[in-house]
């Protein structure tokens, strides 16, 4: 083979390769977008109604989730469930009412004002989400206490909620108000002091005086 031929056929080759690495990072774009909860791609069809009612609010928000699902994406830690999604949003809200006291102590009302509507329009969106109800929240919780104690076993918190949102738990995959989770748990395991930590509670009272 002449070294013209050979010139000619490295080119070749490594477009081959390059074919097989951008086929791969399609596909695995395609799995990425149809693993994605069809939600995320309401909020962009809702954005661009916001934009053409000329409602700033609302595509504020949705702009704000788009932006970190985005960012979430390019970390490898897109959002692929409805669960993560519904967490999200929660902790926008959340973020938003913090945001809402610290401007009502400063006495800046036009900005409570923009943080109540966010948090009005992420609340709209989190009650579309099938949030498992209290009663099915303090049941399981409660049934699973008196699994382990029949078994003679005394539950610590931790472990318990462990096993509620470990793989097979009442709760795996399931969307549920974690905050009501921990209280449940705290209202219903009554955990005893370890005798170290009672005995380190007294010497530090001790040290005190």
């Amino acid at each position: 083979m002449t070294l013209i031929s050979r010139a000619y056929l490295r080119p070749t080759s490594i477009c081959l390769q390059c074919w097989r690495r951008s086929f791969a990072a399609t596909a695995l774009y395609r799995e990425t977008q149809m693993e994605a909860p069809p939600m995320l791609a309401r909020f962009r069809t809702d954005m661009k109604e916001a934009m053409k009612a000329k409602d700033i609010q609302r595509l504020n928000t949705l702009r704000g989730i788009l932006t970190e699902t985005t960012s979430l994406e390019k970390r490898s830690q897109g959002i692929k469930s409805d669960k993560e999604l519904f967490k999200l949003l929660q902790k926008r809200q959340k973020a938003s009412s913090v945001a809402a006291k610290e401007f009502q102590d400063a006495g800046r009302e036009d900005l409570v004002s923009k943080e109540n509507e966010q948090i009005g329009v992420l609340q709209g969106y989190l009650d579309e989400f099938d949030v498992m109800s209290t009663d099915r929240v303090v049941t399981a919780v409660r049934d699973l206490v008196q699994w382990m104690e029949s078994k003679g076993s005394s539950p610590r918190r931790e472990t318990v909620r462990k096993q509620l949102f470990q793989e097979g738990g009442a709760f795996h995959n399931k969307i549920v108000n974690e905050g009501l989770v921990t209280s449940t748990i705290n209202d219903l395991v009554k955990e005893i002091p370890s005798p170290k930590s009672s005995s380190e509670k007294k010497s530090k009272g001790q040290g005190t005086r």
